[in-house]
């Protein structure tokens, strides 16, 4: 029987919630499964699974069990295409987390053209909360500066400078005429990123203001939409418009004030040996935003 066979055999029966749900993934049959456990609990000499007619649950030493294993299948996998990759064309799984709007708006736009430099690379892109703590299953997290980051499990490289400035469409300017300063900022309607109609900003010369309007999400492709239907004013970041603001469906309001400048990083976990796929992808951003 081989180990790599059946931990992947017991992460399927896992994430599958049954043996015959396994089996169909691994292309094999259920009975074959249920060796592949029994001797994998065997060699392990603790239970991984209870079983009943209906039902496959987890002991806890299967709960730990699969969550370490998973960890190291995902490596020994990236160990094997790291070494297939070796004077050949870089292959494999690039597993890249972002938010939802740095995802859909900022990373988007650079894939199509780095699969086609690397046609045999696929990418799986993983949504994630703001402000939240990678997870070392992801190859690359790109996100603004993590405070509480482990330093120890991740290393990280600056993308870019990000900031946020306030724009609109012409329509929504044609009708509403273009603000002259802060003071009539204030008397136009603003579509907020939050769960509330209001939303207080500290800009980058230290004044705060308070930012109202008749719209608020925390979908940020419902505001992008918002914005260039001429609902109203967006305090976004010039990255994530750059097709808009090029075609013209955004312009600029007030483009001397912008919130505090702060880095974008790419965070990747800290291994033995650096996956090929994740530095190329980093070396490639880099090159489009310099």
């Amino acid at each position: 029987m081989d180990w790599i066979e059946s931990v992947r055999s017991y992460i399927k029966v896992v994430e599958e919630g049954s043996f015959n749900g396994a089996a169909v993934q691994l292309n094999t049959s259920g009975s074959a499964i249920s060796k592949r456990i029994n001797w994998l609990e065997e060699r392990v000499g603790v239970q991984l699974l209870t079983r009943t007619t209906r039902s496959v649950h987890q002991t806890d030493a299967g709960i730990l069990f699969y969550q370490r294993a998973r960890l190291q299948l995902d490596q020994w996998q990236h160990l094997v295409d790291e070494t297939r990759a070796i004077n050949q064309t870089p292959t494999g799984l690039l597993k890249i987390g972002a938010t939802l709007a740095v995802g859909s708006k900022f990373i988007i736009q650079y894939l199509d053209e780095f699969l086609v430099i690397y046609p045999k690379i696929k990418i799986l892109l993983i949504t994630t909360l703001p402000g939240q703590v990678p997870d070392t299953n992801i190859d690359v997290f790109i996100s603004r500066e993590l405070e509480q980051l482990n330093t120890f499990s991740y290393k990280s490289t600056p993308l870019f400078e990000h900031h946020s400035g306030f724009f609109a469409s012409k329509e929504y300017i044609e009708k509403k005429g273009m603000p002259s300063d802060l003071d009539d900022l204030k008397r136009h309607n603003m579509l907020i990123w939050g769960e509330r109609p209001v939303r207080e900003v500290k800009l980058a010369n230290g004044k705060r203001i308070t930012l109202r309007g008749n719209f608020s999400t925390t979908n940020p492709e419902a505001l992008f939409h918002a914005a260039k239907r001429g609902m109203g004013i967006l305090l976004t970041s010039k990255q994530m418009l750059i097709d808009d603001i090029k075609s013209g469906n955004l312009v600029a309001v007030l483009p001397e004030f912008t919130t505090d400048h702060t880095l974008v990083n790419a965070y990747y976990p800290t291994l033995e040996y650096e996956h090929t796929r994740t530095q190329l992808f980093i070396k490639y951003l880099k090159s489009k935003l310099s």
